[in-house]
């Protein structure tokens, strides 16, 4: 059986040992939102969110953020989309609009709050005394998936978090590079019209269900080395160390 040679048998677990301690990508944190009623499909293009509890964490219920609201202004989607006559089965990706644009919108309009502050959620005269964090909504893709469903998709900006709050999700969706945001508008038990034609009326509106999930896009963070690893690096640069030093004196003098 061949020998292997003496700088690999050192060089191999030097290479694993870096693998180890190599950056790996941190767990992306999210929360969901929503419940039956929470939404409103209105005539003229006009969509209104109400305030809705979080229904579930990332992180498990242990998080404090299990007694929140998620609070966003009502804004008019046929504006979002670029036109008023949208059909089933339409789908307008590659948007960047910023609901603040909007007439009566105000920045931020995306608020995560204790304070039950108004059942229909934020307006210009009607903001949560207190907030764990806000932001403003840009909407990136809608679809039209049937008579019943309405998805959004989209990000966050502008984001601002109360330092002092309890929840480790909203910690680490502070340090995330992205916090994106998905709805999902569907049929309640209180539906009483077709999405499209409820939106193209004059005078009309239904309630609907809501769907949401915000979640963090994660960073690079190097691993915490433990023990046994830095014992794994430590041996073979030992090793090496030696290795050299015998090489050295085997050497011929010149």
């Amino acid at each position: 059986m061949p020998r292997v040679p003496t700088l690999l048998r050192w060089v191999t677990p030097l290479l694993l040992a870096l693998l180890l301690l190599a950056p790996v990508g941190a767990a992306a944190s999210s929360f969901t939102f929503g419940g039956d009623n929470y939404f409103k499909v209105q005539s003229k293009g006009k969509v209104d969110p109400y305030l809705a509890p979080v229904t579930g964490t990332s992180a498990g219920s242990g998080d404090l953020l299990m007694n929140y609201y998620v609070g966003l202004f009502n804004f008019n989607l046929f504006d979002a989309i670029g036109t008023s006559n949208p059909m089933v089965g339409d789908t307008y990706d590659n948007l960047n609009y910023s609901i603040s644009d909007q007439k009566g919108v105000l920045n931020p309009n995306f608020y995560v709050t204790s304070d039950y502050f108004r059942k229909q959620g934020p307006d210009k005269t009607h903001l949560p005394d207190s907030w764990d964090m806000a932001g403003s909504l840009v909407i990136t893709s809608v679809s039209f998936d049937n008579d019943y469903q309405i998805t959004l998709n989209g990000y966050l900006s502008n984001l601002a978090f109360n330092d002092s709050t309890g929840s480790a999700i909203l910690q680490d969706l502070k340090g995330s590079d992205t916090v994106d945001f998905l709805l999902t508008v569907s049929a309640s038990d209180k539906t009483s019209g077709k999405f499209i034609p409820v939106l193209s009326s004059k005078n009309d509106s239904t309630w609907a269900a809501m769907s949401g999930t915000i979640s963090g896009g994660g960073s690079p963070v190097a691993g915490a080395p433990e023990p046994a690893t830095l014992l794994l690096v430590a041996g073979p640069l030992a090793g090496l160390a030696a290795w050299r030093k015998r090489r050295r004196k085997k050497a011929p003098p010149a």
